[in-house]
């Protein structure tokens, strides 16, 4: 038997506590019914919908590594114009939660899973998850400048931990995180006026792009799982 509450933020993009708060909206059956509340106990055969969708029978997990094309927002729902992740139907249908989000001009490796608690963990900065990125930009980084992204910089009241940063040729760069702040390349680049022109990512942890084409999706390997689980 589990707590209904911690069923969803296994199989879901939500916290326990959003769990209680969906379960409190409505947003949640049990067998056709609303719960009477985040306490109720399910067991295997009880189905659990959560805004129409089944989430039953989810103890099969699965782990997916996607490649994110350009011009696509990493969301669901209203893109006002834009597309997002629900032009793919397996997403649109399954909404899984997601590791790894990229901005609408970024291109790269996002991981999937329907195991709610693996995807809060990669996403907690205290994990140091890697995150790798090959960085093209319109000059090239001064010695000194290179030497400060390596340290640490603050950018408009934001600081950004000490990086990896590798000149790969010209205008390209090696960038590997152990954090994820929102549009955090481009302001850690910017902070010196320097504009990132292409901005790819291409492993988290010990999962790499291989051989994905922009909106294709693979299974973890083995030796992944191993790693990353």
């Amino acid at each position: 038997m589990t707590r209904i509450n911690k069923y969803l933020a296994a199989r879901s993009q939500l916290s326990r506590r959003d769990a209680d708060k969906a379960i409190e909206e409505g947003r949640v059956r049990v067998n056709g019914k609303l719960p009477e509340g985040p306490w109720v106990q399910l067991s295997e055969k009880d189905k659990v919908t959560l805004d129409g969708n089944d989430i039953s029978g989810a103890e099969d997990y699965f782990y997916w590594a996607f490649y994110k094309p350009k011009s696509v927002l990493t969301a669901y729902g209203d893109g006002h114009g834009k597309d997002t992740l629900e032009i793919y139907p397996f997403l649109r249908e399954k909404k899984p939660a997601y590791s790894g989000r990229l901005d609408y001009d970024s291109e790269g490796l996002i991981i999937f899973s329907n195991d709610g608690d693996f995807i809060r963990r990669l996403q907690r900065a205290e994990e140091k998850v890697e995150k790798e990125y090959i960085v093209t930009v319109n000059r090239v980084l001064k010695k000194g400048e290179m030497d400060d992204l390596r340290k640490g910089i603050v950018y408009e009241g934001i600081r950004y931990r000490e990086c990896i940063v590798e000149q790969h040729s010209h205008d390209r760069y090696q960038v590997v995180l152990h954090e994820g702040k929102k549009r955090q390349i481009r302001h850690m680049f910017r902070n010196f006026g320097i504009r990132v022109k292409k901005l790819k990512r291409v492993r988290i942890g010990s999962v790499n792009l291989n051989e994905l084409q922009p909106g294709e999706f693979r299974e973890f390997s083995p030796k992944e799982m191993r790693e990353m689980l």
